[in-house]
């Protein structure tokens, strides 16, 4: 008897809701939307490192905060996918399970780098 071996991907394609970013050109213009996204990727690193270290302490309360956080200000930059995750976890850190919050948790940093590293890439790039 054998035993299967599974490999996890340890990165996840971001889902980016392009229309969103579009909006957000057709109404503010190239520049200024550029800036907006720039602003909201800010924000998203930095409460994702502030839920890091929330998590690392283990204070649920401030990372469920951080979660609803990140995922309405993801919502605004075409993140869904993201969004949904971040909402996840607000509702394993409400449940009290700590398997699935582990787990979610790590998803969520893995799809946190590479949806903000997408939506910067794409708003850079469609304003050319």
């Amino acid at each position: 008897m054998g035993a299967e071996l599974y490999q996890i991907a340890s990165r996840e394609e971001a889902a980016l809701d392009t229309a969103r970013i579009m909006v957000l050109r057709q109404s503010l213009g190239d520049q200024r939307c550029r800036e907006i996204v720039s602003e909201v990727v800010f924000h998203l690193g930095d409460r994702l490192g502030l839920l890091a270290q929330a998590m690392a302490v283990g204070d649920a309360a401030e990372a469920q905060v951080l979660a609803t956080r990140l995922a309405s200000l993801s919502e605004q930059v075409g993140l869904a996918d993201f969004a949904r995750v971040a909402r996840d976890l607000d509702h394993c850190l409400a449940g009290g399970d700590p398997v699935a919050t582990a787990a979610v948790e790590a998803r969520l940093m893995r799809l946190g780098e590479e949806s903000l590293f997408e939506v910067m890439l794409y708003a850079d790039q469609s304003a050319l």
